[in-house]
């Protein structure tokens, strides 16, 4: 499973406490204390390794923990830590921030993943690449804990050719070049979003790893799974553009192979409880 680095936690930890808490400080907390962290209401659970991390940094004891991606009901607890009052007031916040913004988009894409699987068990769901900069990590793991998988991590893991670079080099080049393109690429998947289902029927009959229809309607999205079908060819089908929890039933249900979606980093955050408790 994805990891922030120990810098990476010391980035997160610095951005709230950047020098001291000065609350504590005025107030001279003394004594030990827990900190717990509970379900509000029922959801997947993501993030706890990186509070983990993030109390090791004040020697804060870890009690008790859920693991991301296991499912959690309302009143249980997510993790338990022992420490200094003082530390686990420099922690609490940073730590329910992640907890919830990661349990939130992890939930969110569980209960999107089960929509969609419950008419078409087969389908994968996967991620674009349009999250909120610096937070890549942290949705990349949320997403998968609940059960998606990135699209495409970054511009370097796959090809996939747009209209926009079909404008330079043109749709019948890339298409009659495919073969070359292909070693060329070192092996690497190659894939093509396409705006007809003429263009559609071509890449398919070409062997492309995967053809991508973007905002496309429900019945024609369906010819292109029956031909693919038909030709009993290994490549893959996407849909795209604008799918989400309302409507990922009628585009499961086309058959396509793959559903490619943003809208699961936009969720709520998970509501959850903190309780601090003295020694």
């Amino acid at each position: 499973m994805i990891e922030l680095s120990s810098f990476e936690i010391d980035y997160v930890i610095a951005e709230d406490v950047p020098l001291l808490d000065l609350t504590s400080l005025v107030l001279q907390l003394e004594g030990d204390g827990n900190i717990s962290f509970v379900f509000r209401e029922n959801g997947v659970v993501c993030g706890t390794e990186e509070v983990e991390k993030i109390f090791e940094k004040f020697n804060i004891e870890v009690l008790y923990k859920k693991r991301s991606g296991e499912f959690g009901r309302k009143g249980e607890e997510i993790l338990k830590g022992k420490g200094k009052a003082s530390d686990i007031h420099k922690v609490w916040k940073v730590s329910l921030n992640i907890l919830e913004y990661m349990s939130g988009i992890a939930t969110n894409t569980y209960n999107f993943v089960s929509k969609a699987k419950s008419v078409n068990p087969d389908v994968t769901v996967s991620t674009t690449r349009k999250y909120m900069p610096f937070t890549k990590k942290l949705v990349m793991k949320a997403i998968i804990s609940g059960g998606a998988v990135p699209h495409r991590l970054s511009l370097s893991d796959t090809i996939l050719i747009f209209k926009e670079h079909l404008t330079f080099v043109g749709f019948e080049n890339v298409v009659n070049n495919f073969e070359r393109l292909k070693k060329k690429s070192g092996g690497k998947t190659i894939g093509i979003e396409v705006e007809t289902k003429e263009e559609a029927f071509v890449c398919i009959e070409k062997g492309f790893d995967f053809v991508q229809l973007d905002k496309w309607h429900f019945e024609d999205i369906k010819q292109v799974v029956e031909f693919r079908n038909k030709l009993n060819s290994k490549t893959l089908i996407a849909a795209a553009g604008g799918i989400n929890i309302n409507n990922v039933e009628d585009y499961a249900k086309t058959g396509v192979d793959i559903i490619v979606t943003t809208s699961l980093y936009w969720g709520k955050p998970l509501d959850i409880k903190t309780k601090i408790e003295k020694v």
